[in-house]
């Protein structure tokens, strides 16, 4: 009575390669704007919910992006699983886990 998750999916693959680079971009540099609070209000003075503001919005881009396929492929890994559903390479799902994990 088991049946397999993927093969009833109806969705298309639509994240190639530059799209998931982005997305792990994303990741990386979104934590590093909270990291220079000091240097950015330095900066931008009474501005500094305008790029907060703007690092909310993708953050929740991502965390949209997380959840929708986290319900397509119901399985640990993150973005190690995601990359290899898109790519159907291992090693693509080892180094988007590895630089997920440096990050």
């Amino acid at each position: 009575m088991s049946t397999d998750i993927s093969a009833l999916s109806t969705l298309r693959r639509g994240i190639g390669g530059p799209l998931l680079f982005a997305f792990i971009l994303g990741d990386v540099l979104g934590a590093g704007i909270y990291a220079l609070m000091g240097v950015l209000s330095e900066r931008v003075g009474g501005m500094l919910w305008a790029p907060l503001l703007a690092a909310l919005l993708l953050a929740l881009l991502t965390a949209g992006s997380y959840a929708e396929l986290v319900t397509k492929y119901p399985r640990a890994g993150g973005a190690a699983v995601f990359a290899e559903r898109a790519f159907k390479n291992r090693l693509v799902s080892f180094l988007a886990e590895h630089r997920m994990g440096l990050s």
